[in-house]
């Protein structure tokens, strides 16, 4: 089994991570990073299969909805605008930044799709996925998985040198406000 590979063909597991974890906010991210990976295994497997088990398509639709919602709030409100003001010239991260955030604004349309297709036929059990809709998870896998690796090794790179105490003390706050955990 690979890092990519879901812990069984059968059941996605996405373990929560440890709200302590919020104090060192890259480290969370990076955290979530994991999650995400093993989520993006899950869709492709499930593309592969052609179908998804009930409970498992209500863990994928619930992650989606909350805690991937969550992520890219943590990147977009936090992450980026914080690094942007702590970067050197000689990082060159606005365009990088600018395009990882649209990438979080272009994604949502697909994301809906693959949540309507888990959600929809409630009965159903396993969920039959649509040939469109196995493109569609191969696709968004593929995607998330350049965008991860781009987030990993130089987002997170650069922000682990130019971000300041006070500036991972905030971030850590408001990541913490945003999941309703307490300070």
């Amino acid at each position: 089994m690979t890092t990519h590979e879901p812990a069984s063909r059968d059941q996605l597991s996405i373990e929560a991570i440890p709200p302590a974890l919020l104090d060192d906010p890259l480290a969370y991210i990076f955290a979530d990073h994991f999650r995400q990976r093993r989520l993006c295994a899950a869709l492709r497997h499930h593309a592969e299969t052609g179908h998804v088990g009930r409970a498992e398509a209500r863990m994928i639709v619930a992650y989606l909805r909350r805690d991937l919602v969550l992520h890219y709030r943590d990147e977009d409100e936090d992450l980026f605008p914080l690094l942007l003001r702590r970067a050197l010239p000689e990082d060159d991260l606005a365009a990088a930044l600018g395009r990882l955030a649209q990438d979080h604004r272009q994604v949502r349309q697909s994301l809906e799709a693959i949540i309507g297709a888990l959600t929809g036929r409630p009965a159903e059990d396993p969920v039959k996925l649509a040939r469109g809709m196995c493109k569609l998870m191969l696709a968004y896998a593929a995607s998330e998985h350049l965008h991860m690796a781009a987030e990993n090794g130089i987002v997170l790179a650069i922000a682990r040198i130019r971000l300041r105490r006070e500036d991972l003390k905030a971030m850590s706050r408001t990541m913490k406000e945003r999941r309703g955990v307490p300070a």
